[in-house]
């Protein structure tokens, strides 16, 4: 996970164990207005669409295909889940 926006040990350790929770998001659900994450896992064969705030790199992902238990790290929002099941834990 990258770590250059976090400004304390305290806080990139809280987000790794999911200390600030996170959503649980099945096919045709979209995540709410505002919210940011910095992990997806797919629990299953996924499809989902976001948006990633992150500087560098594709900031509009669509149609991403993820296999049971893959991940996905970034400054994620705006999250869709077009078929399959995730959780999103939620960043600060």
């Amino acid at each position: 996970m990258a770590t250059k926006q976090l400004y304390s040990a305290n806080l990139f350790h809280r987000m790794s164990f999911g200390d600030f929770g996170f959503r649980y998001l099945a096919t045709g659900e979209t995540s709410l207005s505002g919210e940011r994450f910095c992990l997806i896992q797919a629990l299953d064969n996924t499809n989902v669409d976001f948006t990633n705030n992150t500087p560098g790199g594709d900031t509009t992902i669509t149609g991403l295909a993820m296999k049971d238990f893959h991940e996905v790290l970034g400054d994620i929002t705006d999250l869709t889940v077009n078929q399959g099941h995730v959780i999103a834990y939620l960043r600060n």
